[in-house]
């Protein structure tokens, strides 16, 4: 068989419209639930799709169209489905979905399109573009999928059927086949030599011959001391996911194997080593290995030009420096987040979701709606001083962005940080995804900008009412306010004098004096977690500048907004001359 070059899917479970070139052997790389094997499923559905139409017999057009051939939900051994809508992307069935493959040597792919009929029917052609005479040079592809293995059932009969044991892998219920698949490979001298050879190398056991009988039977034992024998069922999961990787791999000769996690069970050194192994029998078979893993041993042992980046838009991955930077990123970023940052303006770091929560309310008394959407919906919001997985731990927003932008490169990154981060570079605001972005609160913390008198007086009556109790509360919050920044601030909080500028700059004012205003006021139990509830307060005019001025600058550094550095152009005036 020919090796793939290429596939192609349109409108095929998660994917769009998307490319996938293979080099040779692929390794898709990546997280769970980013693809990797709707692409093995996709290549087997394509085998099933050419089979069923060459059923028809009608290798030549109709009219300007190929011949629809039947294909039903009980013959499909692509995937397991309880309905054949769940192949079409967002189940959207009224447009046909397609599967195209480019063999070597071959310019044009080669495109079946599927159209749904029922829950247990489609129909399937190829495409009016596929030259005709290629189509009959195109025997049947022999596509395997081997799922990873749970464990094998108590009994296993004899199958007549091969197409029992294709079944039972599109199910994922590779347990039930094994011992098939043995019985198979002992018919086959090489096949078994090489087999067991195998097994020896990585587990120190060998397999005995299996016997027929109501059930098969298949036992194993030591290597070195041919001691007493044990039943399959008794070895261990990672020996039993070699055993059935292997055991397909042998049993067929130039096919491809489309293999979901053959690391599953394994310790380390045997991931490690796994890939080397598939390799070298593949060569001997003339098969091609498709290969699914999130597994940083396998991924750290191939090269990267048989690596396929599954973060976002597939692509081949670039070089050695790019290979490791996904190694680490496996380790590092949740799946939320590779979600998130494949549809984000940017992400955004900031020393705790509650400095965020405050900018949303500022933002929403100042009437920004498009701040506010950008931080509600728009942006990868990041805690810098939390630990993993909810923050950054020990790592640095740099390292931290540099694994995001594998998903998208155009990612642009802005931290904003307390005023004390002094070990830090200057701000530096550009608008572009160079490097990550950085804004720095003048004052200590965003929670200092929610020192202002009249708010405090609101925020406590929503919660006291609008009677003495809150007039009582709200004097001995500004006494604890007076201690430190004097009554005259209470008159102008948005122009502190020098000395209160200063305390301003350098009280931690969340962990010090709001604390202490709470608790005078009696609102013991009020957290910092609900410090926005202060600053959903405030009016437009008692907002300081400085909010405007950052929640402007994270506008312009995420693409969302102008640069408000730079003065808008007066408008031309009208008539263009003189009278």
């Amino acid at each position: 068989m020919p090796m793939i070059r290429k596939v192609t899917l349109k409108n095929f479970k998660r994917f769009d419209d998307v490319t996938f070139v293979l080099p040779g052997h692929l390794v898709l790389a990546g997280p769970n639930n980013t693809g990797k094997t709707t692409l093995l499923q996709a290549i087997a559905a394509w085998s099933l799709g050419l089979l069923e139409w060459k059923k028809l017999g009608q290798p030549k057009k109709v009219n300007v169209a190929y011949g629809w051939a039947d294909m039903e939900r009980l013959a499909f051994s692509a995937a397991a489905l309880r309905s054949f809508d769940l192949l079409w992307r967002n189940r959207a069935t009224t447009a046909p979905l397609e599967i195209g493959l480019q063999f070597d040597g071959r310019p044009d792919v080669l495109t079946l399109e599927f159209k749904f009929q029922a829950a247990g029917l489609v129909n399937v052609r190829p495409k009016a573009d596929v030259d005709a005479d290629v189509l009959a040079e195109i025997n049947e592809l022999e596509a395997v999928f081997i799922p990873a293995i749970g464990g094998l059932v108590r009994e296993e009969s004899e199958f007549a059927d091969p197409k029992a044991i294709e079944g039972r892998l599109a199910q994922a219920r590779a347990g039930e086949v094994l011992r098939n698949l043995i019985l198979k490979i002992h018919a086959r001298e090489q096949a078994w030599k090489q087999l067991n050879a195998t097994l020896v190398r990585l587990f120190g056991y060998e397999l005995t011959p299996p016997l027929r009988g109501e059930y098969i039977t298949c036992e194993y034992r030591s290597a070195r001391n041919q001691g007493p024998t044990f039943d399959l069922a008794t070895a261990g999961s990672g020996m039993l996911q070699v055993l059935l990787v292997l055991a397909l791999l042998l049993a067929h000769d130039k096919a491809l194997l489309l293999i979901d996690e053959p690391d599953a069970h394994l310790h380390l050194i045997l991931q490690r080593a796994i890939y080397g192994e598939l390799r070298a029998v593949a060569a001997s078979s003339g098969s091609q290995l498709l290969i699914a893993t999130h597994s940083e041993q396998v991924i750290d042992s191939v090269d990267p030009r048989e690596l396929c980046l599954m973060y976002g838009t597939p692509r081949l991955v670039a070089d050695s420096d790019e290979k490791a930077a996904l190694v680490e990123s496996l380790g590092a970023l949740t799946h939320g987040e590779l979600l998130l940052a494949n549809g984000a303006v940017g992400v955004l770091y900031a020393e705790d979701y509650t400095d965020v929560d405050i900018l949303k309310a500022f933002a929403r008394v100042l009437g920004d709606d498009a701040a506010l959407h950008m931080l509600e919906v728009d942006v990868v919001c990041k805690r810098i001083k939390a630990e993993s997985p909810e923050g950054l731990g020990s790592m640095k927003a740099a390292d931290h962005w540099k694994m995001l932008k594998l998903v998208r490169d155009a990612l642009p990154a802005l931290e904003i940080l307390d005023g004390d981060s002094k070990n830090k570079a200057d701000d530096s605001v550009t608008g572009t995804n160079d490097k990550v972005q950085r804004l720095r609160w003048r004052w200590y913390e965003i929670e200092s900008y929610l020192l202002s008198p009249q708010p405090w007086i609101r925020f406590l009556r929503s919660k006291m009412g609008d009677g003495a109790d809150a007039d009582a509360a709200a004097d001995a919050a500004f006494k604890e306010m007076d201690k430190l920044l004097e009554a005259s601030f209470r008159d102008h909080p948005l122009e502190p004098t020098g000395p209160q500028g200063r305390v301003l700059q350098t009280e931690p004012a969340s962990k010090t004096l709001i604390p202490a205003m709470l608790q005078a006021a009696g609102l013991n139990q009020f957290g910092k977690s609900s410090y926005f509830e202060i600053a959903q307060c405030f009016q437009a005019d008692e907002v300081h500048p400085e909010v405007r001025e950052k929640l402007a600058l994270m506008k312009f550094a995420f693409g969302v907004g102008p640069d408000p550095r730079v003065a808008a152009a007066a408008p031309a005036a009208e008539g263009g001359g003189h009278a």
